[in-house]
């Protein structure tokens, strides 16, 4: 079996992409219950026991909210930066809100990772990448991106961004599956019902990325390497599906290069898992 990934559920109410070549499973974040993460884990044909560990990206509640049981009721490593790690331990020690546990993560189960890092899980090797996504005091520290390898074939993730960096476009050449944000359309979300501080976070170079920014990515930046571009984290309040598809297929068709035949741009939902993408 070679590479391939299934996105389990991606939106403000939850965010879970499953990374697998047979042997080693690896979830990337958790915002999911235990119940619902094995419920759809099960849809994909996979019993939860079969997780080799989880990587997290950064410590907002609908990335790491099922973290914490997940790891302790399976008792498997959980791999993320100290920061994030020491950030969400005091959140969930301080809090009783319904969506977060109100247990902290073992440190015996904590793996240290930075930014740049290149380390192994099983057989699937992870690349992890600096993603600008830190806007406000009480955001992440820092948020990662992760590329995931085997025998040569390399998977992208890269949600919650609120630009594509130089450093993101390297680290996203090669793949031959990325996930990568599409939040929301700027004129929804400017005449949305959100406060002005909400939009200019969101908006901010350190914020969600558009899906013109997305565009402008697969028409200018994109290498044209990958087979699928699954666009992910669609806001359900300022954004649609049809919508966030349609201005990133018009932008594949708009790149100087036939290598845009090559790719199909797909998307991500929150209440479902999508299909396997194997390579």
């Amino acid at each position: 079996m070679g590479l391939c990934f299934n996105v389990l559920g991606s939106g403000s109410s939850g965010n879970s992409t499953l990374i697998s070549d047979g042997p080693t499973n690896i979830l990337v974040d958790n915002g999911f219950s235990y119940k619902e993460i094995t419920r759809r884990l099960g849809e994909y044909g996979l019993p939860p026991e079969k997780i080799s560990a989880i990587v997290v990206s950064h410590e907002h509640g609908d990335h790491c909210d099922g973290v914490e049981l997940f790891v302790r009721k399976q008792d498997i490593p959980v791999f993320m930066m100290k920061s994030t790690f020491d950030n969400l331990n005091k959140t969930l020690d301080k809090s009783s809100s319904k969506r977060k546990c109100k247990r902290a993560i073992d440190p015996s189960k904590h793996r240290e990772i930075s930014p740049g890092e290149n380390f192994e899980i099983g057989s699937i090797g992870v690349t992890c990448f600096s993603l600008p996504h830190n806007s406000l005091p009480d955001d992440p520290v820092d948020t990662l991106g992760f590329v995931f390898e085997k025998n040569g074939v390399r998977v992208g993730i890269a949600t919650d961004l609120g630009h594509v960096s130089n450093l993101v476009i390297e680290r996203l050449k090669g793949c031959a599956g990325i996930v990568l944000e599409s939040n929301h359309d700027v004129a929804m979300l400017k005449a949305s019902q959100r406060s002005w501080e909400i939009k200019q976070r969101i908006l901010g170079k350190h914020g969600h990325l558009s899906n013109a920014a997305t565009a402008e990515y697969l028409t200018r930046d994109f290498d044209g390497t990958a087979a699928h571009v699954v666009l992910a984290h669609l806001s359900t309040e300022c954004n649609l599906p049809d919508l966030a598809l349609l201005t990133a297929r018009r932008a594949l068709q708009e790149r100087p290069d036939m290598r845009r035949a090559q790719t199909k741009i797909e998307i991500a939902y929150p209440d479902k898992i999508s299909k396997t993408y194997q390579y």
